[in-house]
């Protein structure tokens, strides 16, 4: 920054020289920035933790968003505030089976080949996400197989190796499962199904880990849910998979804390920092690493109360707060970034307005309280 500073100060400088001719021996004469770069003119101070990502930095963590179309939609103003905010990135849907394996056999890995592209070019870290789901954004082909379990092994492990391969020592760290357990504990086999668990049992989770480490021995993986934040079944099942894996020597590097959480109307919704940082301090214990991997807090719309808001960006400040009291937590990665771009409305009709930027790029009081409470 300091040096294209200095070379449009040097230029005002001589393009001032020749609009008044230089004439004159009585003044001493001007420096440029680039003659002597230490005059006060010349410092460009930039506060410490001006952004999101130089606050997140100076605790030694990361803070990241997801990407998905306004990514690729070449907006220039919302690719500058990406990359000015943020030192995480996380390709939200393309490299989802559907997407990056749209055919057996058939890889495509443009769009995400391009996010890692642009974090490389600004110094970002690059989580990849899913390697293994539920029936979720699959193909066809795939689901509609009726493979073998010996046959759907294979495919399973073709493409973690292919994937993982691809991005081999250039991918931070892997959300290896999602979403393996339903609220009580057991492997969740929703209405849409799971095409892994129908047919290999629970073994496809330690299968999925041991193929993403033999294609990446230096990436980190990730076991990654939703509601793990809240004690409970669900997230005693977590431990329990944690704990035998490191017990019989499975690799797993780190938990992903999904946070999608809900401001309720009487304010509640969000658990509160003790809560989150005794939690987290849990799976600490386990000797794994903590992600928050997609954080968000939706409010009602429209009609959200001042009081609600106000408990959203408490939560912001919370959830925050509670990943730096525990050293283990490095990093929080937000499910985009404007709440143009945001899945909630969809998925929630009548909720929404639940991340840190309006739809015109503007921070609102949620990008105030997490920065904050770095």
């Amino acid at each position: 920054m300091r040096a294209n500073v200095h070379s449009l100060i040097a230029i005002a400088g001589l393009s001032l020289m020749a609009a008044c001719g230089g004439g004159g021996t009585s003044e001493p004469a001007v420096k440029t920035c680039a003659e002597d770069p230490t005059q006060s003119k010349c410092v460009v101070v930039v506060p410490a933790d001006s952004t999101l990502r130089l606050s997140a930095a100076k605790t030694s963590r990361y803070f990241g968003a997801a990407q998905d179309q306004m990514f690729f939609n070449q907006n220039a103003a919302y690719n500058a505030l990406l990359a000015k905010e943020f030192n995480m990135l996380t390709p939200g849907n393309v490299l989802k089976w559907d997407t990056v394996h749209p055919q057996r056999g058939t890889y495509s890995f443009t769009k995400g080949d391009a996010l890692l592209a642009f974090a490389q070019a600004n110094g970002m870290k690059m989580r990849g996400h899913t390697l293994v789901w539920l029936n979720t954004q699959m193909p066809s082909w795939l689901l509609n197989g009726g493979f073998s379990a010996d046959t759907l092994t294979q495919i399973l492990k073709d493409h973690i190796a292919t994937v993982v391969g691809h991005y081999q020592g250039q991918v931070y760290a892997w959300d290896v499962v999602n979403e393996a357990f339903a609220g009580d504990g057991s492997i969740q086999v929703p209405a849409s199904g799971n095409i892994w668990f129908s047919t290999l049992g629970k073994s496809y989770i330690e299968t999925a880990f041991r193929a993403a480490r033999t294609a990446d021995p230096a990436a980190l993986l990730f076991y990654n849910d939703y509601s793990l934040e809240f004690p409970g079944a669900k997230q005693d099942a977590a431990v329990a998979l944690i704990t035998d894996f490191k017990a019989r020597q499975v690799p797993i590097d780190g938990i992903g804390f999904q946070a999608h959480f809900q401001i309720n109307p009487d304010g509640t919704g969000v658990p509160s920092k003790a809560s989150l940082t005794a939690t987290f301090q849990r799976f600490a214990a386990l000797g794994v690493k903590i992600h928050l991997t997609e954080l968000d807090i939706r409010v009602r719309t429209p009609g959200a109360t001042q009081a609600e808001l106000s408990a959203q960006a408490q939560g912001y400040s919370d959830v925050v707060g509670a990943c730096l009291a525990v050293a283990q937590c490095e990093a929080i990665v937000v499910w985009g970034i404007t709440d143009a771009e945001s899945w909630i409305p969809s998925a929630f009709p009548g909720w929404g307005q639940a991340l840190l930027f309006d739809a015109s790029l503007g921070k609102k009081a949620t990008y105030t309280a997490a920065k904050g409470a770095m």
